[in-house]
């Protein structure tokens, strides 16, 4: 071959390589640095946990595959290698012969590598399916053994960042398994057997060339560090810029209805600042550390001379020289090939450790510790002694303070106080959501503590001021409360509830869709929805805290039978907002600012101090003097309109006096 035609292609190649690796440094870099910065975090944190016996198998034989596929291009050189040298000598005696030969080497090893591609394709989707499957699941099963208190100590960006590990973090993962890691499996077998096989043919010019690819580590290790410190602090701020998204669209009725739709964007303009002010001075650091590697081609121009002079002055054959320089070409642009695949490894590697430390978190209350028990027959007999509590998100601030209270099995009690007395609270800490920083809680004499978590919980049945109904059919949200209960014991739930006739008057019966949180339904039919829910697993304590307060005087008449009826033979613990609907308690305790400061039935209560009554009487009296004056206030406004009525008939003179009390 011509000297002048091995330094054309030889600069030509190595110009291209040039500009690849000007294009590709910096996600090496970035990676390197984010894998440094990663190290610590994710130790015991394999993206490869949950990986069976079969999935092994699965990545050995995918392994082996993305290790053949990756020697296409090598192999290919190495068997042309003697075509190439024949074609430039002139005494070679080519022969058709000898080029049928040649080709179909060419074909065996197209077959072999077409066989590896396949096997690596195939056994690196199964196994990144399995696997990132199994992850998602122990996520989510996580999550839900949380305690309440995770939750409540989160922001609104966090708590995106909770939701959006599942889907997006998860689906990066797979995505790595299933794509990224054997085809940098790919780019690096390339890269080796390039190398190997441009030693074999020509190691004078390969040992003198190689150093050069290593030219560009310096400006990369300077400034990859900057760089992943600014792209860290741009993937924070994008997830506060997320959570301000999440909840504009799951609140988006309020957005809508106090024409907020100008101050959520506002605010999410201003994440989003931030993080183009990082993007700003990332793209600054990148334009440095690509323009500080122009000198890299002054390390291909020497390659070019090296090899022409090899050939013209050592004697070394242009077709081996041609090859290896090929070779040590393709190797260099099948690493830059593997660098934004390896830059998708790191960010899953990444999203490895956010998802694994959510897994690996022991919450306070484990619901299903085998270790503790359950009874086989329970009562229903309730006693608070000497409770303290404080919410984790406000530490200093006591919600109840010495509460005490027995309530007798099948007895109803109910709850009354200001608001921030604890009402509520007593709820919360009988479910074990929380745990009382000082005191007991008693179940028919026994601990609560001890009992399994999901056990405790099968026993009660709850149904809050605004019930939660998931975007499903009436018969999914009533079957929540009972997994696999049949058709029949749902009906029936519905009519304890006072909800079966209104279900069957709707086009689709049970199976209408109550819309997102149940706002194709009325507050009354949700409430009975929730009702009955609460009763199909048969609870021995029922739990209202309010679930009447925010209906109207016709929803809560029929949601008040529908507790009453619930209530019989069960133990009853109400909070109550209006006071009619607990006057009938076997019990009634008032609290305040965490204290029981009065007890006993609505007629003890009443006569509480010689005749002369309590806190209890006071609330009684208030809420009296309310539902007069609205009375009056709605009696007038009748009055007022059966006048104008009358006023604006010409034919009935007579008959438009009115006397106003």
């Amino acid at each position: 071959m011509a000297p002048a035609r091995l330094k054309y292609k030889v600069e030509s190649f190595l110009s291209h390589l040039a500009l690849a690796i000007s294009e590709n440094a910096a996600p090496l870099f970035l990676s390197l640095t984010l894998l440094d910065h990663r190290a610590e975090k994710m130790a015991g944190k394999s993206m490869f946990r949950y990986a069976d016996g079969f999935d092994k198998f699965l990545m050995f034989f995918g392994t082996l595959g993305s290790i053949g596929d990756g020697s296409q291009i090598p192999l290919t050189m190495f068997l042309l290698k003697d075509v190439i040298n024949a074609y430039g000598d002139k005494n070679s005696g080519l022969t058709n012969d000898m080029v049928d030969k040649f080709a179909l080497r060419l074909l065996y090893a197209a077959v072999g590598v077409g066989l590896s591609a396949f096997v690596e394709g195939l056994c690196w989707a199964r196994t990144a399916e399995r696997q990132t499957s199994r992850m998602r699941m122990e996520y989510l099963k996580s999550v839900l053994k949380q305690e309440v208190s995770f939750f409540d100590t989160q922001t609104g960006s966090t708590t995106h960042e909770v939701v959006s590990l599942i889907s997006s973090d998860a689906s990066s993962i797979q995505v790595a398994l299933c794509e990224k890691i054997p085809d940098c499996l790919t780019y690096m077998s390339t890269f080796f057997f390039c190398h190997v096989f441009a030693f074999i043919v020509s190691w004078k010019f390969t040992f003198a060339v190689i150093p050069l690819s290593a030219m560009f580590i310096g400006p990369g290790l300077v400034f990859g560090k900057i760089m992943m410190d600014l792209i860290m602090k741009m993937i924070e701020s994008y997830g506060v810029a997320g959570g301000i998204a999440e909840q504009a669209v799951s609140s988006i009725r309020t957005v809508y209805s106090y024409v907020g739709e100008r101050q959520t964007l506002e605010k999410f303009s201003q994440a989003l600042q931030k993080s183009m002010e990082f993007g700003i001075k990332s793209g600054l650091v990148k334009g440095l550390m690509l323009g500080s590697m122009g000198i890299i081609y002054a390390g291909w121009g020497f390659q070019a001379w090296i090899g022409t002079y090899l050939v013209t002055e050592k004697g070394e054959k242009g077709g081996n020289v041609f090859i290896a320089g090929f070779n040590v070409l393709m190797g260099g642009l099948s690493i830059l090939s593997a660098l934004p695949h390896l830059t998708s490894i790191t960010e899953a590697t990444s999203a490895t450790a956010r998802i694994l430390e959510m897994i690996d978190r022991v919450a306070e209350t484990d619901r299903e510790d085998k270790k503790e028990k359950a009874l086989s027959h329970v009562k229903g007999e309730i006693e608070f002694r000497n409770v303290y509590f404080s919410y984790p998100s406000r530490p200093d601030t006591p919600v109840l303070r010495g509460f005490n209270l027995k309530v007798p099995a099948g007895k109803r009690v109910g709850l009354i106080g200001g608001s921030g007395s604890g009402k509520s609270t007593v709820i919360s800490l009988l479910e074990r959501f929380y745990d009382p920083t000082d005191g007991e809680i008693l179940l028919d004499g026994h601990k609560i503590k001890r009992f399994q978590l999901k056990w405790l919980r099968s026993q009660m049945g709850l149904v809050n001021q605004e019930p939660v109904l998931f975007a499903t059919s009436i018969k999914e949200n009533i079957i929540f409360g009972k997994d696999g209960a049949s058709m029949e014991q749902v009906i029936n739930a519905a009519k304890d509830a006072n909800a079966h006739d209104f279900i069957v008057k709707l086009p689709e019966g049970y199976d209408t869709q109550v819309g997102q949180f149940g706002f194709q339904m009325s507050g009354g039919q949700k409430q009975r929805i929730a009702i009955a829910r609460a009763l199909l697993r048969d609870p021995k304590i029922l739990l209202l805290d309010e679930a009447t307060s925010a209906l109207d005087a016709q929803s809560e008449r029929m949601v008040q039978e529908a507790i009453d009826k619930a209530s019989k033979g069960r133990t009853t613990i109400t909070v109550a907002h209006r006071l009619s609907t607990i006057q009938t308690a076997h019990q009634i305790v008032v609290l305040k600012a965490g204290e029981v400061i009065e007890s006993g039935s609505h007629d003890e209560l009443m006569l509480l101090n010689n005749g002369q009554g309590g806190e209890y009487l006071r609330m009684v009296q208030l809420q009296q003097m309310a539902v007069q004056n609205e009375t009056f206030y709605d009696s007038n406004i009748e009055m007022d309109r059966r006048y104008r009525h009358r006023m604006s008939t010409p034919n009935k003179p007579n008959q438009c006096e009115i006397q106003w009390i």
